[in-house]
């Protein structure tokens, strides 16, 4: 990959910017979000000095960074955080601003079984963290994929998936969207700019062609099904081989999810 000039930093590190208020249109408490789960992280690496991090459907970075800057902070330069995405527009993003700080990004599709081998770990991981990126899949990839996690991981192990996670009944679904709908409105986030429009701007920008024609060429895209439910997402997690699993944090519909290898 070709080393990244202080102007496609400056750029990249705009669009970011702008990619992280945007979020926050549809997650008010994302960095809450982000806090719980780095703090889960700590807590099951301790005081080991290279903690080894995977972050599954990374995106421009946002996640993988704040886990990169707390490690930093606690004196811990050898820990490594391995951000696995096939966008390859968020990656040029992540890629041009954390590269780096440390991020390891790795251009690869989790619906392939082979990205795993594309993480290139010299051992297992310490933790497997995503975040609002799983929903995207279908339950029997997202099963695979929590299956394989499972193996990439130590024995103790954390997997963290932050996500819309659906009730299972529809009244509680629908006061699940109004608190967050509440939420939204009361933290003043609810006039953001909102995804279509981002992805809009972004795809203009001139500076930005090459990641922009490559996306394009991959014709890549989101396919609408039936959220998976909160009760799925345990179920899979079971399945997989995880020891104890459950929400160490939720607001509304957005989960953080925790299961441990054994």
């Amino acid at each position: 990959m070709p080393v990244a000039t202080p102007a496609d930093t400056d750029v990249a590190r705009a669009w970011i910017e702008r990619w992280d208020r945007q979020q926050e249109g549809y997650i008010p408490d994302r960095e809450t979000v982000f806090d719980v789960i780095g703090d889960a992280v700590d807590d099951v690496v301790g005081a080991a000095a290279d903690p080894v991090v995977v972050d599954l459907g990374c995106g421009p970075g946002s996640l993988s960074a704040r886990l990169l800057d707390r490690f930093h902070a606690a004196g811990r330069l050898e820990a490594r955080v391995v951000g696995v995405d096939t966008d390859p527009l968020l990656l040029h993003l992540a890629r041009s601003v954390y590269g780096t700080l440390g991020l390891t990004v790795v251009d690869h599709d989790l619906r392939d079984p082979g990205w795993t081998r594309a993480l290139d770990l010299n051992r297992p991981a310490d933790a497997i963290v995503s975040t609002t990126a799983l929903h995207w899949l279908q339950v029997d990839q997202l099963g695979a994929i929590y299956a394989q996690a499972a193996g990439l991981l130590r024995p103790g192990g954390i997997l963290i998936n932050g996500d819309h996670m659906s009730a299972a009944t529809p009244v509680l679904e629908a006061t699940q969207k109004a608190l967050e709908q509440r939420q939204t409105s009361r933290l003043g986030v609810d006039g953001r700019e909102d995804w279509g429009a981002w992805w809009a701007a972004i795809t203009a920008d001139p500076s930005l062609s090459g990641p922009v024609a490559e996306r394009a060429r991959r014709a890549s895209w989101h396919p609408e099904h039936e959220p998976i439910r909160h009760e799925q997402h345990v179920e899979l997690l079971h399945a997989a081989g995880f020891a104890e699993i459950g929400s160490i944090w939720q607001y509304g519909r957005r989960h953080i999810l925790a299961a441990v290898k054994a």
